[in-house]
């Protein structure tokens, strides 16, 4: 009995192959996330739906390219896939991360995504991770409530905002600010003002990566090779890097991604400069969909985008288990 029900288990819960899943997988992620996606997370459905209907040596390529080779499982119901997770090593910190839990409407609350979490929790255990982490929205109480019994603690929040396109920008007056296009040596000072305010464990769980923050001609040329336009300026005072923007323009997906930092002791006064700067620098640029992610201190820049017609779409929880350690929960 014991035997039958484990290898009944095993032929539901498979590895995902993008040779024979990713089709469905992408079916099953429109369905599941219609209407929550963003414009990065909707291009790259795009391309999973490409690949699949390409298939062969084109759909490993663009898989390679897309990120879509990572490792994750399906769970499999009269012959096609109901559920999904991927799974893939953290930027820092010798974790792993969880992308999307998807699950057919038609079979949630029946164990299928508590079993896909189970997978992804071994696999990264026996692949030397020291710990996991995921997103979930704020609302999503049944999601977050099954990850609380799993063990998973919230140790971070992050707040979306997204400008439509095509919304015209507002006449307002540009801020006198010195500032200036960001150089090589800029980087370092970038990265660490986008530190500032947040612990260890929360700067590894919403992946606070150096390489984000890399500036100067080189850095630039690169993002042109691929398709994207990037903007970087820093402010200066007495001297010293306090403060700076990355607006990076991706044609493919016809998307702003915008990054504003400031120190903290300058976050009330240069933090709304900021804003209204990189605002007019999008102005300028093709009417596409911005987007911005707060965390930490700087959700105190939510008003200032929204004079910008920034609006959150989603609170982010960051979910993290310990394998092996007690994990630090937020506000401890």
């Amino acid at each position: 009995m014991v035997a039958a029900t484990i290898r009944r288990q095993a032929e539901r819960l498979q590895p995902f192959d993008p040779f024979r899943h990713l089709q469905q997988v992408a079916d099953l992620i429109g369905l599941a996330f219609a209407g929550d996606l963003g414009p990065g997370a909707r291009y790259i459905l795009r391309r999973m739906q490409q690949m699949a209907r390409w298939g062969g040596l084109s759909l490993w390529l663009m898989g390679v390219d897309a990120g879509w080779n990572a490792p994750g499982f399906v769970w499999i119901e009269e012959g096609r896939v109901v559920g999904n997770i991927s799974l893939r090593r953290a930027a820092r910190g010798g974790g792993w991360m969880i992308g999307n839990v998807a699950v057919h409407p038609d079979w949630r609350r029946q164990g299928v995504a508590q079993a896909l979490m189970d997978a992804a929790i071994d696999m990264a255990e026996s692949r030397g991770g020291t710990w996991v982490g995921l997103e979930v929205r704020a609302d999503n109480a049944p999601a977050h409530q099954l990850y609380e019994r799993m063990g998973f603690a919230v140790v971070a929040e992050t707040l979306e905002l997204e400008r439509p396109a095509d919304l015209a920008w507002p006449l307002l007056a540009t801020p006198s600010l010195s500032w200036r296009k960001a150089r090589a040596l800029d980087g370092a000072a970038l990265y660490r003002i986008a530190q500032e305010g947040l612990t260890s464990v929360q700067q590894e769980s919403i992946e606070v990566r150096r390489s984000a923050y890399k500036t100067g001609l080189e850095t630039r040329l690169v993002a042109w090779m691929e398709g994207c336009r990037e903007g970087q300026w820093v402010a200066e005072a007495e001297g010293s890097v306090v403060g700076g923007a990355l607006v990076r323009s991706r044609r493919p997906a016809r998307w702003h991604e915008v990054d504003v930092l400031v120190a903290l002791s300058r976050l009330n006064d240069l933090g709304p400069r900021l804003v209204a700067c990189v605002a007019g620098e999008l102005s300028r640029r093709p009417a596409w969909a911005v987007t911005t992610v707060l965390a930490g201190p700087r959700e105190a820049l939510a008003p200032a985008w929204a004079a910008f017609g920034l609006r959150q779409v989603r609170r982010l929880l960051h979910m993290r288990l310990a394998l092996g350690k007690p994990v630090r929960v937020l506000g401890e």
